[in-house]
């Protein structure tokens, strides 16, 4: 049995004790987008994955952020202290461009391979990195705060689709697709400037 109406439930209520508003994005495949004004005036967004997969998400798997066809953003996992090192990442996540079509590839990697490229910061031309808070079935992630992308904000105000790719705990590779369009005034009431 799912726990995720008890799970929205659960943050509705403590996303009251902090948020002054809050906007809900259905996707086609169950899952939930929410961002919510915080009463400090940050601007934070939750996906909350579907009822639908009986898993969570996969704690060592990395999850992608992309409005639109704008760079896309690696939303990493915050570290916290005496928690228990994480699992080896498996999945790759590898977007080609070809003659004006873009196509994200979800490639698993046979053998987990040392850490070296994070080190190097080879993909910072194709990622931009933000930190996020993950739970079991939903991950926080920041939109307008000191800890976002300067340009996320931007990016959701004027964009038309978000899309989230993610792996669940059984490593099915999964992809959640928003349509912000049909609450473009309320989402720019969050935020008046």
């Amino acid at each position: 049995m799912r726990i995720i109406p008890l799970v929205l439930a659960l943050l509705s209520v403590a996303t009251t004790a902090t948020a002054i508003e809050s906007v809900t994005f259905p996707s086609e495949t169950g899952d939930t987008l929410m961002i919510h004004q915080l009463k400090s005036g940050e601007v934070w967004g939750s996906l909350i994955i579907t009822d639908h997969v009986a898993d969570s998400f996969a704690d060592h798997e990395l999850i992608v952020l992309q409005v639109d066809q704008f760079q896309p953003i690696k939303l990493d996992q915050e570290k916290r202290c005496n928690t228990p090192a994480g699992k080896s990442q498996k999945v790759s996540y590898t977007f080609d461009t070809e003659e004006s079509t873009e196509e994200w590839l979800f490639s698993q990697i046979a053998t987990p391979k040392a850490d070296i490229f994070k080190v190097t910061g080879w993909d910072k031309e194709t990622y931009q990195h933000m930190k996020s808070d993950r739970r079991p079935e939903v991950v926080d992630f920041p939109i307008k705060a000191s800890l976002a992308i300067d340009s996320l904000w931007q990016q959701f105000k004027q964009g038309e689709k978000v899309v989230f790719r993610y792996t669940t705990s059984a490593d099915e590779s999964r992809q959640a697709s928003f349509t912000l369009t049909p609450q473009r005034e309320e989402l720019l009431k969050l935020v008046s400037e």
